[in-house]
C-alpha cells in the first residue's frame, strides 16, 4: 500500500479510536468525527516531540517511575492537544492517561483488521 495512503488511514482509524474512547469514557468529551482526527493528528506530532526530541528527559522519567511516568507523559500530551483542539474536552491529567492508555488499545484492535 501505498506510504501516504497508509499514514492517512492510520489518521482515520486513530481518529475512530479517539471517538470510540470519547464515548466510553466520562471526562473525555470529542464533539464530531473532525475534530477526533485533528485531535489525533496534534497527538501523533506532540507524542513525536516528546519521545523524540524530549527523549533526554521523558525516557529516565519513565525509567525512575517504574512505567508510570510513561502515562503521565502521555496524559499531558493529551491535555496539550486539547488546548489546540477546539470541542474536545478532558477533565484532568488522570483521565488523560487513561484515555491515552485506551485510545491506544482501541488503535491496535483496529489496526489489526488491517491486511
Amino acid at each position: 500500500m501505498n506510504q501516504v495512503v497508509q499514514l492517512l488511514l492510520r489518521f482515520v482509524l486513530s481518529g475512530v479510536s479517539v471517538l470510540i474512547v470519547a464515548a466510553l469514557l466520562p471526562g473525555f468529551r470529542v464533539k464530531k468525527f473532525s475534530d477526533a482526527l485533528v485531535f489525533a493528528i496534534v497527538v501523533a506530532f506532540f507524542n513525536a516531540l516528546a519521545w523524540k526530541v524530549f527523549a533526554i528527559l521523558s525516557i529516565p522519567f519513565t525509567v525512575l517511575t517504574a512505567g508510570v511516568g510513561y502515562f503521565i507523559i502521555n496524559g499531558l500530551v493529551f491535555l496539550a492537544a486539547q488546548k489546540v483542539v477546539r470541542d474536545v474536552e478532558i477533565s484532568g491529567c488522570f483521565i488523560g492517561a487513561i484515555a491515552a492508555l485506551l485510545v491506544a488499545l482501541v488503535n491496535s484492535a483496529l489496526m489489526g483488521l488491517l491486511p
